[in-house]
């Protein structure tokens, strides 16, 4: 397939040699004035007589640089750099429009009123002797515009190469300028594209898609427009979508030939350019192609064989791999060396590129936890895939425990209550639990339950557990989140509980079979602990209460304080047959409450 449209451009920018400085050259520019108009800011030369710095002892001819009488206004002089007051000229390079090459001068009057009247180009080569004739002379020109002028014909030169170019810049206030360093052009043959163009399969997909690239180049002299193939040349080829660069060299008869496998959309550009050999005797050209219509492209996808969640350690690096497919007829084939892009918290909003392998298979490393997606690119013969998504997961600090509390009521029991929190997002996910540890000395810690975040009841953040460590919740509580894929463990501060045992001896009536308002009697000991050992606990309040049969509500029947050896004694009427004990219940939030044991008392 070869695609009909086709641009073809000659570029015939030069590299000046100038022997002119950057500094004499901005002078210049900004000081040019339009043909019968002054430049205010210039002034008239004054009656001081020229400094050996202002003008040159001899110009690259030899000849004697000789100051003007600036008394009178009138003579030559020849100048190497730009004088205020004078005039100044510079030759620009060649312009190869039309095949011919064209002398463009920028030239500037003495200023005050003065209007260039003349110029004069003589041309030497490069590096002819001091007092070489010029090989050309021109006189004829004409304004252009902005202080450029124009001389009248194409210059036509003896040969290719560098030339020096001399002025002579007259004014209507008699000054008359020489400057033999007006500036350097090259005189080239000019090198065009004369064909250029491209062959597609027709039945462009990726197994067929070898692009061959044709054209010829040629030289035209711009004195004689004589056309004539340029062999031996190298052309590049640029295939825009992949960046690569081909290299070939023309034939006799200027062509050339080149092919390549597209890797992207297919946009082609040709250039020559010169080599060092013959950077002064030739122009560049160069010549380009609009992408051409293609069958439609093949659907790919991506297919991970990474897990969806990827998981890492803290601080480590996770690497998502897949491949990149394409589908023929049915199948799904890998595809080799293809664009594949991914986006994510490690990103940006950008899709960061890489490339799949000689099997399809790709790579990437990703160092930021977060939600990825993967795509490969679209090209002239595959179309985009769907972006899938993939999730890292690397633990990060951030959960913490907040409303945390640890307490102990009078019955033993530990109430164990907060919120876990992860970061500055949202709740934990559902199902997070927490441990509860326990410790008998505050070093060594244990699991002793497990509660879940969020349970039935509760917000999605609080948690609540009760524990007991044997008979009570005496001792050191914690909590703890071992944590999960995308969040570092955390440990709550330990709370230590206690409350002091206490304990009721004693306590079974005086009988268990009572008539009808029989006296019960009931005795013994309220005790606490210290350090493990029984102590009394004397002058505390102790109740005997009585559940009669058949009922689930207890009746409190009677109240007495302890002794100072801890010793009870308490009393009440038998009315109906029931089960009794004797308790301590705690006034305050420093002893744990204790019961008798349960006795049955039938009556009569």
């Amino acid at each position: 397939m070869t695609d009909p449209q086709l641009t073809v451009r000659g570029d015939f920018h030069v590299r000046p040699r100038l022997f002119i400085s950057t500094s004499v050259a901005a002078g210049f520019l900004t000081g040019l004035a339009l043909p019968g108009q002054a430049l205010a800011e210039t002034p008239v030369p004054g009656p001081a007589p020229m400094t050996a710095g202002d003008t040159s002892t001899a110009d690259a001819t030899g000849a004697a640089a000789v100051a003007a009488d600036p008394s009178d206004g009138q003579g030559a002089v020849t100048l190497t750099k730009p004088v205020p007051g004078l005039p100044w000229a510079a030759a620009a390079p060649f312009d190869y429009t039309n095949d011919h090459a064209n002398l463009r001068v920028s030239a500037r009057s003495s200023g005050n009123g003065a209007t260039v009247t003349s110029l004069t180009a003589r041309f030497y080569p490069l590096h002819a002797p001091a007092d070489a004739a010029p090989v050309l002379t021109v006189t004829d020109f004409e304004y252009v515009a902005a202080g450029v002028w124009r001389a009248t014909a194409p210059v036509v030169l003896p040969a290719f190469g560098a030339y020096r170019v001399a002025l002579d810049v007259r004014d209507d206030h008699g000054y008359d300028v020489t400057l033999p360093a007006g500036g350097t052009v090259e005189y080239q043959q000019v090198v065009h594209f004369s064909s250029y163009t491209q062959t597609v399969p027709s039945n462009f997909d990726f197994d067929h898609r070898t692009v061959t690239v044709q054209g010829a180049l040629t030289l035209t002299d711009p004195g004689t427009g004589q056309v004539s193939p340029f062999a031996g040349a190298t052309v590049s080829v640029y295939d825009n979508a992949s960046g690569a660069t081909l290299k070939a060299p023309t034939a006799a008869d200027g062509t050339f030939t080149t092919s390549f496998d597209a890797d992207g959309a297919i946009q082609t550009v040709g250039q020559y350019e010169p080599g060092r050999e013959d950077s002064w005797t030739h122009t560049r050209a160069y010549a380009y192609l609009s992408r051409p219509d293609l069958p439609a492209s093949e659907p790919t996808r991506i297919r991970f064989t990474s897990p969806p969640d990827v998981n890492v350690p803290a601080d480590g690096t996770a690497t998502v791999t897949g491949v990149v497919e394409r589908k023929v007829g049915d199948a799904w084939l890998p595809v080799p060396h293809t664009p594949v892009d991914l986006s994510g918290p490690q990103t940006g909003s950008a899709w960061f590129p890489s490339f799949s392998d000689d099997r399809g298979a790709f790579a990437v490393p990703v160092s930021q936890a977060g939600a990825y997606q993967v795509r490969d690119e679209a090209t002239d013969y595959l179309q985009q895939s769907p972006a899938e998504s993939v999730r890292v997961h690397i633990p990060e600090s951030g959960a913490q425990f907040t409303g945390l509390s640890i307490s102990q009521d009078a019955m033993g029991l530990g109430r164990i209550t907060g919120r876990l929190t992860l970061g500055q997002t949202s709740s934990p996910p559902s199902g997070t639990t927490v441990q509860v540890q326990y410790s008998a000395d505050g070093k060594n810690w244990r699991n002793a339950a497990t509660t879940t975040v969020g349970r039935q009841g509760l917000r999605k953040d609080e948690f609540l557990c009760g524990v007991r460590q044997g008979a009570n919740a005496n001792g050191y509580w914690r909590v703890s989140f071992l944590g999960n894929s995308d969040w570092l463990p955390v440990t709550g501060n330990a709370v230590h509980l206690w409350r002091t045992p206490t304990r009721i001896t004693g306590g079974r009536p005086s009988t268990t079979h009572a008539s009808h308002n029989q006296k019960l009697s009931f005795s013994g000991r309220l005790q606490q602990s210290a350090a493990g050992v029984w102590h009394a606990y004397g002058h505390a309040p102790v109740r005997l209460w009585f559940q009669p049969s058949g009922s689930k509500t207890w009746h409190l029947m009677s109240t007495a304080p302890t002794d100072a050896h801890g010793q009870y004694s308490l009393t009440a009427k038998a009315t109906n047959s029931g089960t009794w004990y004797v308790a301590y219940q705690s006034p305050d939030t420093h002893h744990l409450d204790s019961t008798s044991v349960h006795t049955w008392v039938g009556v009569k």
